[in-house]
């Protein structure tokens, strides 16, 4: 998805959050806040009508594959930390991002990236990945010509 740009080429930005300023790229039509809840609203629904069933607090280990397809995955439960084998006619990964590889980054601990390397090991392709998303209030103010005020993400 572009960022969006202003008639003259450059990037735009907005504000974002509540900010008073105007520091945000977002991209064109959509915000990924608006991708997001739509994306989850419509999951929600195909869980509450038994389409889908929902495995939370659960890594995966391993991708099952038969006859070059992913049929399923072997998962641990964080919870309790059980294998659990899950078959399935379609395999899809949707593991946000690479952690919290860089101290000072927004991403989730727990978004690791180990199942879309698993994945990868066992045949999938892999394109469009996007590692690390970091917030301009968490890197260290170190010179008068640096802002805070930018947000790319």
């Amino acid at each position: 998805m572009p960022f969006a740009r202003e008639y003259g080429g450059l990037l735009a930005n907005r504000s974002f959050g509540g900010a008073q300023v105007s520091r945000t790229f977002y991209a064109r039509g959509q915000t990924g806040q608006q991708l997001l809840l739509g994306a989850y609203g419509a999951l929600s629904r195909q869980i509450a009508a038994g389409q889908v069933k929902m495995f939370s607090r659960h890594e995966m280990l391993d991708l099952v594959v038969t006859g070059n397809r992913a049929r399923g995955i072997v998962a641990r439960n964080l919870v309790n930390g059980k294998l659990e084998a899950h078959a399935a006619d379609a395999v899809l990964l949707a593991t946000g991002g690479y952690s919290n590889v860089f101290y000072l980054s927004t991403n989730a601990i727990s978004c690791n990236v180990s199942a879309i390397w698993q994945s990868y090991k066992k045949g999938a392709y892999f394109a469009n990945p996007c590692f690390t998303q970091i917030h301009p209030t968490s890197l260290p103010h170190v010179s008068g010509h640096q802002t805070k005020l930018t947000l790319m993400s």
